[in-house]
């Protein structure tokens, strides 16, 4: 799968699950602040850095993914594939 059509896939299947993804500067001026999950107002939300290349992304929302329970949620077999591989390939890229 190519590494753009793999990060919408993602991107989907998060907000299908109910987590929205904001993308913003995580730069406080002394360092970065790490990318993550938290909840705003009872709502799920990534926080995505907007400085975070493709595969770092990716390899995020993997992360991300991997704490949420996918059981009951369509997910097409190359992306659940994906999440279920041990390691994180993309991580390096």
């Amino acid at each position: 799968m190519k590494t753009e059509v793999l990060y919408q896939h993602l991107e989907d299947l998060l907000e299908r699950v109910g987590i929205s993804i904001v993308y913003d500067d995580l730069c406080d001026g002394q360092g970065r602040a790490a990318s993550g999950l938290c909840r705003v107002k009872g709502r799920r939300v990534y926080i995505m850095d907007r400085a975070k290349d493709l595969p770092e992304r990716i390899s995020l929302l993997k992360q991300c993914l991997s704490e949420v329970d996918l059981d009951e949620v369509y997910v097409l077999p190359a992306l659940r594939e994906f999440l279920e591989e041990e390691g994180d390939p993309w991580k390096d890229r």
